[in-house]
């Protein structure tokens, strides 16, 4: 089943003209002044959010994405293990991301260079060229956990039934 990935870029409605980013009605390319533009994304049912920073002249793209929470050993102690080594399996894998567990939230994000200036080609392709490896192990993350945007029971946790500790 094909899922379908939304853009939002900042109000901009898609296509939007690849060269037009940083130039004027003329065609012209504007300065690249500093500062920072930021967008979110939903894929596989996670919100990610990307940061496009322009310092001096160098153009960084900031993506990370909030795949779930890290379940207590006291609730699913396989699931737990699981999910950490498919973290550490990522991160010795993945060339542009990391998977890593921040106040019980399992990340994933990455910091990319974009070619200066930045265009919304080459910004959309920085964006798969982070995803498109990760996909593999968001995919087994959601063996162990619901993504959290996909649609739940009131009350549900984000932990998958089959991993749920069974009463006594």
């Amino acid at each position: 089943m094909t899922k379908i990935m939304t853009f939002g870029s900042g109000g901009w409605a898609l296509p939007i003209d690849p060269g037009s980013v940083l130039r004027d009605g003329s065609g012209k390319a504007l300065p690249l002044a500093d500062g920072t533009t930021q967008f979110d994304f939903r894929y596989r049912d996670i919100r990610f959010v990307g940061r496009v920073e322009v310092d001096h002249g160098s153009v960084t793209l900031r993506i990370v994405g909030d795949v779930g929470p890290m379940p207590y050993s006291a609730e699913s102690a396989q699931a737990r293990a699981g999910l950490a080594r498919i973290c550490a399996v990522a991160n010795d894998s993945l060339k542009h991301s990391r998977l890593r567990v921040v106040q019980g939230r399992i990340l994933v994000g990455t910091d990319l260079a974009l070619e200066t200036p930045p265009t919304a080609t080459g910004l959309v392709s920085a964006v798969v060229e982070f995803l498109l490896p990760t996909r593999p192990y968001l995919e087994l993350i959601a063996v162990y956990l619901r993504p959290p945007l996909a649609p739940a029971k009131n009350g549900e946790t984000a932990l998958q039934p089959e991993w749920r500790k069974r009463p006594r």
